[in-house]
């Protein structure tokens, strides 16, 4: 009998359908992946099941009962925590005073619960767990894999019986992540239903009992998890054979591009130099010495920021317009711009790239996520610079686009050129890099070259144990 149905959900937003006719079973007491690339529909099945949004038409039963949540309130309830890929943490406050807040929170009032009652909860579950957290420590102090257990602990508060991961390691060091997926298993052993979302299918294939594809919005199949592989997986994920093949090391130019300040480290023509490291670890101030130093020698540069809303767009421009702001010399001559010119660039950006919609006189704030990124990477790339600055070019990409970026990149650098390369994701930066260095609180270590360094040594480096 199923835990947890879905039967023929459909989620409608405006003009779009995130999901469409979803009949997805779960059973009690098991893992169960959901995963398909961005715009999917796999975060809004989810949402639904939290009563963060309310479905269009279908119905959800739980444990043979209708279950149709108008909150999260609801969720919580039927013992159903959600566990979000970016913490819902207050930094400023103590860890132990987060989870008072939670714990309050959970019954519609603003009374707190009893300190000493919320701590010693605590610390039963962290002796359970093997797990170490100051309590009393601000937030804004923890490790990121203290946060994220902090996140765990703050769900387990309520006895869920249902907890929803998503991306559980996508800012973990490999130790990290290997502990997490641990007690994954641990906590289904314990009777729990777990349901995973995570793009880092060797994961999924290592913690789950089955895997559900979806793709547009629909269902494609669910298996048994010994039933696919990793590469079908990604096939059946964005509905072709995906070439991961390992990228030849490039024949590094020993010409210096430029050298990154206050550092030994010199950039080389035909190379990516990765930076490697969680997220916080010095990397914006990195970032911010190299475009300084960009612009004191008048290099042209190519800029993917890390945050493409705040750093790289204006939402209400459309395609045309921020071609122009970025490519201003390439398009106006004597103060006149070059409108054919800068229309023809704009519809074959768009075509090369795959952004949906083709309009290119649509403002930037109606594409989706994944459709900026593909946009902003293909712009960058356009006037073929010096040197590009590369932030985590695949955030909010699927599998597809991924693909798509890797492949630019590693042809762009081999064409003389020089690219920097700061991405949280290790296998990203691993697959790319011809050197890397690592971060670890605003301290670098390396340049190592490519095979240099295994995951786990690269693991000790980010979580500073060396």
């Amino acid at each position: 009998m199923s835990y947890i149905e879905f039967r023929n959900i459909t989620k409608i937003y405006g003009d779009s359908v995130s999901c469409r006719d979803v009949s997805l079973s779960i059973k009690k007491s098991t893992i169960h992946a959901i995963i398909g690339e961005n715009g999917a529909g796999k975060s809004t099945l989810v949402k639904l099941l939290g009563g963060v949004t309310p479905v269009t038409s279908g119905e959800i039963f739980l444990n043979g009962n209708w279950y149709s949540p108008q909150s999260a309130q609801d969720a919580f309830k039927n013992k159903i925590a959600f566990i979000h890929q970016h913490f819902v943490l207050a930094e400023e406050l103590t860890a132990l005073d987060n989870l008072i807040l939670s714990a309050s929170s959970n019954f519609f009032s603003l009374y707190l619960k009893n300190t000493d009652d919320v701590y010693s909860r605590a610390q039963f579950l962290l002796k359970r767990f093997g797990w170490q957290i100051d309590l009393h420590k601000l937030v804004k102090h923890l490790s990121v894999g203290e946060q994220q257990r902090l996140e765990i602990l703050k769900a387990l508060m309520q006895e869920p019986d249902i907890i929803i991961f998503d991306e559980p390691t996508a800012v973990l060091t490999p130790q990290e992540s290997d502990e997490l997926l641990k007690f994954i298993l641990q906590l289904k052993s314990e009777g729990k239903t777990i349901i995973i979302i995570s793009h880092k299918l060797n994961e999924i294939k290592f913690v789950a009992d089955y895997v559900s594809v979806l793709r547009q919005g629909q269902l494609v199949s669910s298996h048994l998890k010994t039933d696919i592989t990793v590469e079908q997986m990604a096939e059946l994920m964005i509905g072709r054979r995906v070439n991961k093949n390992k990228p030849q090391a490039n024949n590094i130019d020993e010409k210096i591009n430029i050298k990154i300040p206050n550092t030994d480290i010199e950039l080389k023509k035909c190379e990516i130099f990765g930076v490697i490291g969680i997220e916080g670890n010095g990397q914006n101030q990195l970032i911010e010495k190299l475009l300084k130093k960009f612009n004191e020698n008048c290099m042209s540069y190519g800029d993917i920021t890390e945050d493409r809303i705040k750093l790289s767009v204006f939402e209400n421009l459309d395609l045309r317009e921020h071609l122009l702001l970025k490519h201003k010399n390439k398009f106006i001559s004597n103060g006149v711009i070059n409108s054919k010119a800068l229309t023809d660039a704009a519809k074959k950006l768009v075509i090369e790239w795959d952004v949906r919609p083709q309009d290119i006189n649509k403002p930037l704030s109606e594409f989706s996520g994944g459709n900026q990124q593909k946009f902003v990477v293909g712009r960058e790339l356009l006037g073929e610079p010096e040197i590009l600055l590369a932030a985590h070019p695949t955030r909010g990409v699927d599998l597809g686009a991924q693909e798509k970026i890797h492949n630019s990149l590693l042809s762009y650098a081999k064409n003389n050129k020089s690219i920097v390369l700061v991405s949280s994701d290790l296998d990203e930066a691993l697959f790319l890099s011809d050197r890397f260095i690592i971060l670890n609180k605003n301290k670098i270590f390396g340049p190592f070259k490519k095979d240099e360094l295994n995951e786990q040594e690269i693991g000790l480096y980010m979580a500073g144990e060396i």
